[in-house]
């Protein structure tokens, strides 16, 4: 387990791409809404991030250029950072709590602050990878997104 984490404190992620399953679950929806999908992440910040399911949607950023809002750059960072296991340790967006193979993110920032209440990383049995990311926001709603295939390399 440690070998895996070392790499990722040490090292530099330069690609990760997986398969991913996403539910979210609000007080507006009567049933959680499931989409499904697959992401692609190259050094230094190209990501593209593909919904096949139930509609074909994707959004592509590459540095400042891309078809996404400020705020949805901001949650796709968030989320590569944790499935890259980047926030797996105390930094200047988050305080960082350790529950086993389970890290809880509380926000430091008002910009997070506003955008969730706190998001919790599950990390695969190897500790390279996070295979569950899920946001809580503050309105109650929550975003779950589990990750399958993932495939990735450090430098």
């Amino acid at each position: 387990m440690m070998n895996g984490l070392l790499s990722i404190l040490l090292g530099v992620l330069t690609f990760l791409s997986a398969d991913f399953e996403q539910v979210k679950t609000s007080q507006f929806f009567a049933e959680p809404e499931v989409s499904k999908g697959h992401m692609t992440y190259r050094e230094p910040d190209y990501l593209r991030w593909e919904y096949t399911s139930p509609q074909e949607l994707v959004w592509e950023v590459d540095g400042n250029k891309g078809n996404v809002s400020a705020q949805v750059r901001q949650i796709v960072t968030l989320i590569l950072k944790s499935v890259s296991g980047s926030y797996l340790q105390e930094n200047d967006d988050f305080h960082v709590l350790q529950e086993g193979d389970l890290t809880v993110l509380l926000p430091k920032r008002r910009e997070l602050k506003q955008l969730f209440s706190k998001m919790t990383i599950r990390m695969d049995s190897k500790a390279e990878y996070a295979n569950e990311v899920v946001l809580y926001e503050k309105n109650g709603d929550q975003t779950q997104i589990r990750f399958m295939n993932i495939k990735g390399r450090y430098q």
